[in-house]
Parts: C-alpha cells; structure tokens; sequence
C-alpha cells in the first residue's frame, strides 16, 4: 500500500511540473491584465500582447496579409482574415478569423490559446550559459542601409549538365537563363535599394566546383545563397511532377572543405527517414536553419500560386552546397525534367521569365519579412 502512495505522489508532482511549463494564454491575460477586445461575441488579444507573453518582440514579421512568429526555434504563421494557423508543420483551425481593425492586429483568445496550450515557455539561461553557448547565437539582423549580398546560384554548368530531358534539355541551360532572368528581376525592383547587391556563381556555361560555389559565398560575404535547379526521377519516370524546396538539417562552417562524396555531389544521403536523421534535425536547430526554412517557405508559397504542378514541399537535405554555406541558404527544384510535358514547358522562354519572376518575388518577401528593404 505505501509503494502504490509513493507512485501516485510522484506522477502527480511529475504531472503538475510538466504542466507548468505549458503556455496557458488566458491566464497569462488574466495576471497580467491585458486588454482583450469582444467582437462578435468572441474574445481578442492584440498581437503585440501575444508577442510580449511569447517574449519575442522581435521575432516577428508581416509581409502583406501574412503574419509570421518565430518562438523558440518554431514557426507560427497566419494570414489576416484567415481561419488557419500553421504551427511545426501542422495546420490548426482557430474557428474565428484573425482582424485588423485600425492597423491593429487582433486574435482569436480561443483559437491561440488551444494553439500554446502544446508550446512549453521558454527556459531561462544565465548569462554564463549565454557566452559558452555564442555559437548558436542569431547573427546581427542587418536593416534597411547595410550592404547585403544575394548570391544566385544557377546549377550545374560546363562539363557537368544535369538531368537532360527526351527531347534533349539540358538542366545546366535551363538553370542558367532562369537565374540570369531572376537577376535582371531583382536588379529591376531593388533599384531603390543600392545596398542590396546580386552576384552570380556563374554567368555563362562553365564548369563551377561545388566546393568553389561555398567558397564564394564566404568570401562575398553573401547574406543568402539562392540555388537554382530542375529535378529528374532516379528511373527518370516520365510522368514525375512538382516542385520542391531544400534547406539543410544542420550547418557546418569548415576552412578546409572536403570534396563531395559523389559524382554530382549533391546529396550526403543518410536516409532521411532513418532514426540517425530524425536525431540530427532534432539537434540541428541552429538559426541559420531556422532562416534557411523561411526563406524556403516563401519559395515554396510563391510557387504555389504561380504553377500548375504539385507542391511537394520544403524539405530539409544535407545538399553540400546548403550544409557548408554558412548564411541562410536553399536549393530549389522548379520541375522535373524527365516529365517530357515539364520539358516542353521550361523551354518555353515565357514560362522561364514566370518562374524567374515568382523566384524573385519570393526573395523580395524574404527581404521584406527581414526588414532588409522596404514594404
């Protein structure tokens, strides 16, 4: 009888210090009596009152109607009128619609709270932990006026051409107008900000190492690295479809770079449904990650609205030229080549500027959202 007491007593202590440190949205109102606001017959919380709780003022961003949270590693986002969150992944429905009334953005408390009710508070550090732990830290956010340097990276090149298509493309041709069409684009739109400067790996068909592409990117300083490519199926399938986005799982900042493993060298695949790789995300929740999957987020969403083809998604890859770059960097997939229907469609010079276009819209969202240019 006394064993059985003894184990009630320790889950209840376990259960109530587990509880503890979940995030309760109307008690946190309630003792710190914030303002709520009723509208029809449901309850509000501004923003800004959910980002002091959340203690991340400055962790957040809005690009048109698009709101977006970063807490502790993980992604909140939202659209104004929306009546979805999309939280680690997951989308949550919120029932009521998040408002802006007279520039103020206003919340649903029932729809969020149910949301934090799974999100744990943040731990405290000492400032002790803070210095051993420097590496991990966010960079300097550069704002409106530094200097920032986009590099765009067309794939492949010269001797080493990519996919080829049946009717004969060759990836290496279609990368490179894409991105040279991507960069006339953003110099066209960023004319009013002379700090952001566009460079290029490569601006004609030549052969660019893999190694000397990161070496670049570190040498230029580059605040992005922006990889374009076309996909093909291993057994070249010919009715594989969609685009994709790739940001890397973890980020390895080396003097000395060791060659790709493969050919290519584009893949350390290390069995990305593996338990080893679930670990390795798991630990690799570095900011540079973090801001790789934003960036790759836009590009995905931007390309969503602009083509036809399925949305595969963003995925995490330890790609060589994203694991050794050490700026938030992504690897896009604008379609797959071996599709003959995909084939015909890339070497339509019209959709090329689309593509280029939307990829340049999603960088300019990203800029935005960073408060590297303007609204």
């Amino acid at each position: 009888m006394q064993k059985k007491i003894n184990i009630s007593a320790f889950f209840l202590v376990f259960f109530l210090s587990f509880s503890s440190f979940a995030i309760d949205l109307r008690k946190e109102i309630r003792e710190r009596k914030i303002p709520t606001y009723i509208i029809e017959n449901t309850s509000y919380v501004s923003l800004k009152s959910l980002l002091r709780i959340l203690d991340c003022e400055g962790s957040w961003g809005r690009v048109e109607d698009r709101i977006f949270i970063i807490y502790d590693g993980s992604e909140i986002k939202f659209k104004l009128n929306g009546e979805q969150v999309i939280f680690r992944g997951k989308t949550e429905n919120i029932v009521r619609p998040v408002k802006e009334i007279e520039g103020e953005i206003l919340l649903p408390v029932d729809g969020f709270d149910n949301i934090l009710a799974g999100i744990e508070k943040k731990s405290t550090v000492s400032s002790q932990e803070k210095e051993t732990d420097v590496e991990k830290a966010p960079s300097k956010k550069k704002g409106k006026g530094e200097e920032f340097i986009i590099l765009i990276d067309p794939g492949h090149g010269g001797k080493d051409i990519g996919a080829v298509g049946y009717f004969g493309l060759k990836e290496k041709d279609v990368n490179l107008d894409i991105a040279l069409r991507m960069a006339n684009y953003m110099k066209r739109e960023l004319r009013k900000s002379p700090h952001v400067k566009i460079y290029m790996t490569r601006h004609s068909d030549i052969y660019v190492s893999l190694e000397d592409r990161v070496r670049m990117a570190k040498d230029i300083n580059a605040g992005v690295f922006f990889s374009i490519h076309a996909n093909s199926s291993r057994d070249r399938r010919q009715d594989a479809n969609g685009f994709e986005t790739y940001y890397s799982a973890e980020k390895e900042n080396v003097a000395f770079l060791s060659p790709p493993s493969n050919v290519e060298g584009l893949k350390e695949d290390i069995g990305y449904d593996s338990a080893v790789a679930k670990i390795l995300e798991d630990l690799s929740t570095t900011s540079v990650s973090d801001e790789s999957r934003i960036l790759a987020d836009f590009v995905q969403e931007r390309l969503a609205e602009r083509l036809l083809t399925p949305d595969r998604g963003t995925k995490r890859r330890n790609l060589y030229v994203l694991r050794y770059t050490p700026m938030p960097a992504i690897l896009t997939e604008i379609g797959f080549l071996c599709n003959p229907n995909i084939e015909l469609n890339l070497k339509d010079v019209e959709v090329r500027q689309a593509i280029a276009e939307t990829l340049g819209k999603a960088l300019l969202d990203y800029l935005k959202f960073r408060g590297i240019v303007s609204n």
